[in-house]
């Protein structure tokens, strides 16, 4: 289960280091093979940049952005890395997960600057028609948020591969299961459960060994494998992916998920969340409600 620690610590480590955006696309429902896999990629799935976050904002920018799935798929079918600029000004390294018989997803990684004004014409393009304030919005995350990479695409491109290997090898590996595997899911299943029924008291190790009747050791395997410091922060790593499916599936404001959840500083849970999810919660209900990460071959 460390392996998967290190998916996180390396795609942070290029966000932090080299001002890179990485985000993970999921072309045919892979991540949800494998639940340590899913947890892990989960954060990556959408573009978190402010700006990115505003040109979806209307129905119309965001039904463009999806529309660029689908191009996007048909070109990493040839499996190999490329780079490019989307639609709205983002250039782009795209690392394709897949292997011999199907294209799983890809890597996309921004933002490499390619000389020239390429990007900021797209975006003009993109925005032409908008009223005068959006554009100028729109200009001002540009400047502050899509910032060149300080690392080259060759730099990058070839540990990427590797990465992209790797999730391919996860992925095949898990359409068959071992019994360790099946037994740490239900063993899970378990303790959330238990976490959502009790999720306004204070859980305690020895309720969940209890209650779940699974050991200590188990339960420290579960830990370990969700990349939590200790049981508390488990705890609420588990709090926060259920209210994730709350503020998509109940329409509650994010106050009230909080609440039922056992969050009784609401700060606190925003920042927990901000934490895992990489936006906040209420960006997250605005603009994820309605998409789906669906196969598309």
């Amino acid at each position: 289960m460390s392996s998967y620690r290190k998916i996180t610590s390396y795609i942070e480590h290029l966000k932090t280091t080299y001002s890179l955006d990485v985000t993970i696309k999921d072309y045919s429902g892979f991540i949800y093979t494998d639940e340590n896999l899913e947890r892990v990629l989960r954060p990556y799935l959408a573009h978190s940049s402010p700006y990115c976050m505003f040109i979806k904002e209307t129905r119309e920018g965001y039904q463009r952005c999806l529309a660029q799935n689908k191009p996007l798929y048909e070109r990493c079918k040839a499996r190999k890395p490329f780079v490019g600029y989307c639609p709205a000004g983002i250039c782009e390294l795209v690392i394709p997960i897949a292997n011999k018989a199907q294209v799983f997803g890809s890597i996309n990684v921004s933002h490499f600057a390619l000389g020239g004004n390429k990007g900021i014409e797209k975006r003009e393009s993109w925005l032409q028609g908008a009223p005068e304030q959006r554009k100028l919005t729109a200009k001002f995350l540009y400047e502050q948020f899509v910032r060149p990479a300080t690392i080259e695409v060759p730099e990058v491109q070839y540990s990427l591969e590797l990465l992209a290997e790797y999730i391919a090898e996860i992925v095949k590996n898990a359409k068959n299961p071992v019994k360790d595997l099946k037994a740490g899911i239900e063993e899970e299943a378990k303790i959330r459960t238990f976490i959502a029924e009790n999720a306004n008291e204070k859980i305690l190790v020895e309720q969940v060994l209890t209650s779940c009747n699974i050991s200590k050791t188990s339960l420290y395997n579960l830990i370990e494998a969700t990349n939590a410091k200790n049981f508390r922060e488990y705890v609420n790593v588990i709090r926060i992916e259920q209210s994730e499916k709350l503020l998509l599936e109940t329409g509650q404001h994010p106050k009230e998920v909080a609440l039922k959840l056992g969050f009784k500083d609401y700060n606190h849970f925003c920042r927990l969340f901000k934490d895992q999810v990489k936006i906040t919660p209420t960006d997250y209900q605005k603009y994820y409600k309605d998409e789906k990460h669906q196969a598309t071959n």
